[in-house]
């Protein structure tokens, strides 16, 4: 594998340097008191002053070196033959002590390898339709022309689905209505770095809806880039817009991308500007509008997409789409296999199977397997969703099940000898709810066992004491803090017609709203995500039992309610209905922690 250099940057800098000069721990942040304090003496003074110094001489030199995400390095000649290298961390791997740009300066080949879970929920979902239906689907032969996908696509009812499920591609599905194979390569090209940095996300969709012309910064530049109306997307449009307006070969046109892709690579990138800037002036270009697409071409550049590379993510987008559009059990259950996958956690895509009337049965220790199943229309949770099973417990208790079903508690502990801990988290889950007895009698049951994992006489007391059931909400809460999902009703469901009560809108209701129009929603904070590019911007995704719901935060409201936005997990959020396209956030006022019919929906905690 190839290596990088991970290079010295402020903070690591003042760490290292710190510990080397003998600087106390807490002298290491920037703003501590005792800092302030020992800022004071002229000795401390002097150490503080030098720490700084050799803070900035170090940064942005070599640290150590890390393993590239995807970089192999094919030779003819045993590899040890003609570079350096060392031992990595795993197992019978190796690392060359040369990072890429070093390889291509030799001319050795790296090759990207690069893993995508999404490949084996698409392979693990075939194999299921194919085991319960006979008729396996090969999504290798699909023509990417079925317009219901798209639909489905268009109307951002995309969870689970390969890189169209994000928050951000959620709000911009519904206004570019993705209706071909080059539609969904524009539409998972423009949320990336290197479209936003540059300012080309918001010309392209005012473009594509009408509400502006194509227009370009010189008639040289239409060729390049009429199909992405006249902003650049892919990273093939760097080299042929270096072609036309400053007339680089094409091996100029490829360092110049290369060149752009290379941190702290500003000599080299001045060089090209000057050769660009000459060349496109040469070109009849003017000199304004050549430094305007050179500085678009370097603020892409860093962080470009390749064109062939949204193809072939395309085809998965396509595939994972027409598996949840007409194999939806089959690919929810695949998905729940191969987590952690995608933008949303297991039990966001277990809300969306609800809503879609899909039903998601408990772990349960005669049905369920190793991983989720298909069962009967349904999806059965697997053991490998208890946490602190393991391989071993699930191979333990799938062994000794094979010759007869378990008849009770005490049988079931006998036999499997797993620790009471894991025995306890079954009985929480309701794997053991096929007894038919209470899971707090059980677990009372459990703690009157004379329980010792590995000895098989076990003394049984009998004590006839009532108990009451769990409620609802003691259910629920075990299942999250154990499988991390619950597969009953969502929290919120509980608290519907208290709720109504107050005039708050589920999210459902939400979507019959005008646009500015205040009103109160209450949900689950399942998303909270604040870009470097949006300038203090905070976005929030509510969940409730009916559907999801983007809140957008403004930078002053944040300041407000930091501490609740980062310590609650239910919301109550007072804001301003906006609508565009089919697309509804809430533009947050207030915020407020949810703790049932007790909290105040208007008084921030």
């Amino acid at each position: 594998m190839a290596c990088t250099f991970v290079t010295y940057r402020q903070r690591s800098a003042w760490r290292d340097v710190g510990q080397v000069l003998g600087l106390p721990p807490l002298l290491l942040g920037p703003s501590t008191p005792i800092l302030a304090e020992a800022s004071q003496t002229d000795e401390a003074e002097t150490l503080l002053s030098l720490a700084r110094d050799l803070c900035r001489q170090l940064e942005g030199f070599p640290r150590h070196l890390g393993l590239h995400n995807g970089g192999m390095i094919v030779t003819g000649s045993p590899i040890i033959e003609r570079v350096p290298t060392e031992p990595a961390a795993m197992p019978e791997r190796f690392v060359v002590q040369w990072d890429k740009e070093a390889l291509e300066t030799v001319e050795l080949v790296k090759i990207d390898l690069l893993g995508l879970r999404m490949l084996s929920a698409l392979a693990e979902a075939e194999a299921i339709i194919t085991e319960l239906t006979g008729q396996a689907p090969e999504l290798d032969r699909l023509r990417f022309d079925d317009p219901a996908v798209y639909a489905m696509i268009a109307s951002a009812d995309t969870i689970g689905v390969f890189q169209v499920e994000s928050r951000a591609q959620v709000q911009i599905l519904p206004r570019l209505k993705p209706g071909c194979f080059n539609d969904l390569m524009v539409t998972i090209s423009l949320i990336r770095p290197g479209p936003i940095q540059g300012n080309m996300v918001q010309p392209y969709m005012r473009r594509r809806l009408g509400l502006e012309p194509v227009t370009y910064l010189h008639p040289r530049l239409e060729v390049a880039l009429a199909e992405t109306l006249g902003v650049i997307l892919f990273q093939e449009q760097v080299l042929k817009v270096a072609h036309d307006l400053a007339g680089f070969t094409p091996g100029q046109g490829e360092q110049l991308r290369r060149a752009l892709g290379i941190k702290q690579a500003d000599i080299k990138i001045q060089r090209f500007r000057e050769t660009f800037l000459n060349g496109a002036q040469a070109n009849g270009v003017s000199l304004a509008v050549a430094e305007s697409v050179f500085e678009q071409l370097r603020a892409f550049g860093g962080y470009a997409f390749a064109k062939s590379h949204a193809a072939a993510f395309v085809v998965l987008v396509y595939q994972s789409a027409w598996l949840k559009r007409y194999y939806p059990v089959h690919f929810l259950c695949a998905l729940l296999n191969n987590q952690p996958l995608g933008f949303w956690n297991p039990a966001v895509l277990v809300g969306d199977a609800h809503r879609r009337g899909i039903k998601v049965l408990p772990v349960d220790i005669d049905r369920s397997r190793n991983r989720c199943t298909v069962e009967q229309g349904a999806i059965r949770l697997g053991f490998n969703y208890i946490a602190g099973l393991g391989e071993g417990g699930i191979t333990r208790l799938e062994e000794v099940r094979q010759a007869r079903s378990f008849t009770g508690l005490a049988d079931f502990c006998r036999r499997t000898q797993l620790p009471r801990r894991m025995v306890e988290n079954l009985i929480l889950v309701g794997a053991m709810d096929g007894w038919g007895i209470p899971r707090r009698k059980l677990l009372w049951e459990l703690g009157q066992l004379r329980y010792q994992e590995e000895e098989l006489d076990l003394v049984f007391p009998q004590e006839n004491i009532p108990l009451p059931s769990l409620s609802r909400e003691e259910t629920m809460l075990a299942e999250v803090e154990i499988l991390g999902l619950s597969t009953g009703e969502h929290v919120l469901a509980h608290y519907r017609d208290w709720l109504s009560q107050q005039g708050i809108l589920s999210i459902q209701e939400l979507a019959n709203c005008l646009a500015g129009g205040r009103v109160r929603a209450a949900g689950l904070l399942v998303v909270h995500q604040s870009p470097p590019t949006a300038k203090g911007f905070h976005f929030l995704t509510l969940e409730d039992e009916t559907g999801l719901l983007d809140v957008i935060v403004r930078p002053q409201i944040y300041v407000r309610h930091r501490r609740l936005l980062h310590t609650s997990h239910l919301l109550l959020v007072e804001g301003t209905v906006q609508r565009e396209s089919g697309v509804i956030n809430l533009l947050a006022l207030r915020v407020a922690a949810f703790a049932g019919p007790h909290s105040s929906p208007t008084k921030s905690s």
